[in-house]
């Protein structure tokens, strides 16, 4: 499939309330559902590749919960942009977890040498991790970046015992629309939903780009970075004042 790009990216449509408006669209025609699902029944496997923020993530998840649908969070062990090991992280994800939204591994390929026992290895070790610290049960996995590699030649439907969002099944069986890079790659999802040409959609959004208001990708990404900074300094800040030690500069 070509990648279309308009003229204006349709930038105004990454906010909130313009997701508000997607999700109420799409519950009027299909069911939400995990990876895991065997329904014919029209459906939605609507899926969330947190790349640079868990708050945004947690924010997407309220409207979600409030709207009364779940979808799949996959969650990334080496993120450059979050840390899930931080305890304020760590909370946000179980926050998402308690609205009963499901967990996926975001699996970094390219961060390994990979070959198929690796993998293999690799994906099991970074599932346990994830299913241990936050007591849940990781059933499907995507590929993070996977043209930075050759992880999207990888089609088997599982792999170290968990669904392949890249797998031949899917990918066969499902229309694909993705937000990548911060604009509709492909299709605009609003004209997919209100077209209602496809039983079976397979949605990827990525929680970063939206926001309260439209801003332009690399803005979007440079907000959740500076956001992060802030909150690093608050944190330093709280610890030397709790402590009693002096803050000099």
């Amino acid at each position: 499939m070509k990648e279309k790009i308009s003229n204006m990216h349709n930038i105004s449509d990454f906010t909130e309330k313009h997701y508000r408006y997607l999700i109420k669209t799409a519950k009027k025609n299909y069911l939400f559902e995990p990876f895991t699902t065997k329904t014919k029944s029209p459906h939605i496997l609507w899926r969330h590749d947190i790349d640079f923020s868990i708050h945004r993530a947690s924010s997407l998840a309220k409207i979600e919960n409030e709207l009364g649908v779940k979808a799949t969070y996959f969650l990334k062990l080496h993120s450059e942009f979050y840390n899930l090991f931080e305890k304020s992280i760590f909370e946000k994800v179980l926050k998402i977890i308690e609205f009963g939204h499901n967990i996926g591994l975001h699996f970094e390929h390219h961060f390994y040498d990979n070959n198929k026992k690796r993998l293999e290895e690799n994906l099991h070790f970074e599932r346990k991790i994830l299913e241990k610290f936050f007591s849940i049960k990781v059933k499907v996995f995507s590929f993070d970046s996977p043209t930075l590699s050759n992880a999207l030649d990888i089609s088997d439907n599982k792999i170290s015992s968990m669904i392949n969002a890249y797998g031949k099944e899917i990918k066969n069986n499902y229309h694909y629309c993705t937000d990548s890079n911060g604009y509709w790659r492909f299709e605009r999802l609003a004209d997919v939903l209100e077209n209602r040409e496809y039983p079976y959609l397979h949605i990827l959004t990525h929680p970063g780009w939206w926001q309260k208001n439209p801003m332009k990708p690399r803005q979007r990404v440079e907000r959740c970075v500076k956001h992060r900074g802030l909150e690093t300094l608050k944190t330093y800040d709280k610890i030397l004042k709790k402590t009693g030690r002096k803050n000099i500069g």
